[in-house]
């Protein structure tokens, strides 16, 4: 008897307790000091927002052009950090980490692989940006 009386209250202890996923939790405080980007005095530095950025490159459909190469190169480690080839007249470098300096390349192909135009950039990385030429 004294076992049966043990095992339901051991039951009933057990039923009656509210997982953790499910009790309530405590309100966060309302924000009421939001940081400045603005620079306390000018021997202090500005950091960026981000550790990486992402440049855009846009470009014209030159005539005898069927493909393009784009080649993306990280001056400051001494590497190529992305190759393609492609059809399309858009490009988004990925990634690239602040501070670093980046040479991007898009040659322009006929055909039959021949180079019909050419345009390169050399580039500190800092910000997000987007850059237009023609061929």
């Amino acid at each position: 008897m004294k076992k049966i009386i043990t095992s339901l209250a051991t039951l009933a202890l057990l039923t009656s307790a509210t997982p953790a996923f499910a009790q309530e939790q405590p309100q966060l405080a309302t924000v009421t000091h939001v940081a400045s980007t603005t620079k306390a005095s000018d021997n202090q530095e500005v950091k960026p927002f981000a550790d990486f950025v992402t440049i855009n490159v846009y470009w014209n459909q030159p005539p005898t052009a069927t493909r393009f190469e784009v080649v993306v190169t990280n001056v400051t480690d001494g590497y190529v950090l992305e190759k393609s080839r492609q059809t399309a007249t858009e490009y988004s470098a990925r990634g690239l980490r602040v501070g670093n300096y980046y040479s991007i390349l898009v040659r322009a192909l006929d055909q039959y692989g021949n180079q019909v135009g050419k345009w390169s950039h050399d580039f500190e990385a800092k910000q997000n940006d987007n850059w237009r030429f023609w061929f």
